[in-house]
């Protein structure tokens, strides 16, 4: 496989919400800083001419199978900074952050083994916009649960 202390981090997030014993809220939380500060020193990449995509696993079964490994976690406030302060409190979903995070994770690693290096530091970069404000937000989640 392809390495980088990107694909690192990618690969040990998956590695702690998936192998084993469900991680602590701390150990989850010291993953997420990991890939937040990753995507700050990941060379832009490029995408090669093989027009491959990764396997995704569809979301619902996903989805049921975090709910499954983490019961404690579902949904939570948060607020939108770009709204208007009377519009700006949603609803997000814990189980839903790590659903997709695991969707970005998987497809940074599986570019990493089967095309580049390149490839997987692009997907990394691209996709930080989604899997990032999904890291972001699970790290406020679990900092209110262990210290709230």
């Amino acid at each position: 496989m392809n390495t980088s202390p990107t694909v690192a981090a990618a690969q040990q997030f998956l590695s702690t919400v998936w192998d084993g014993e469900p991680p602590s809220d701390e150990a989850l939380l010291r993953v997420l800083d990991r890939l937040v500060a990753a995507y700050h020193d990941t060379p832009n990449g490029d995408v090669t001419d093989a027009q491959m995509d990764a396997p995704r696993q569809d979301g619902a079964s996903l989805y049921r199978q975090v709910a499954a490994r983490f019961p404690s976690f579902g949904y939570y406030p948060v607020a939108d900074p770009t709204k208007q302060f009377e519009d700006a409190l949603m609803t997000a979903d814990a189980i839903d952050d790590l659903a997709d995070l695991t969707l970005d994770m998987r497809e940074v690693t599986w570019f990493a083994e089967q095309v580049s290096i390149d490839d997987a530091h692009f997907a990394f970069r691209l996709h930080h916009f989604h899997w990032g404000q999904h890291a972001r937000e699970l790290s406020i989640f679990l900092c209110g649960r262990l210290w709230g």
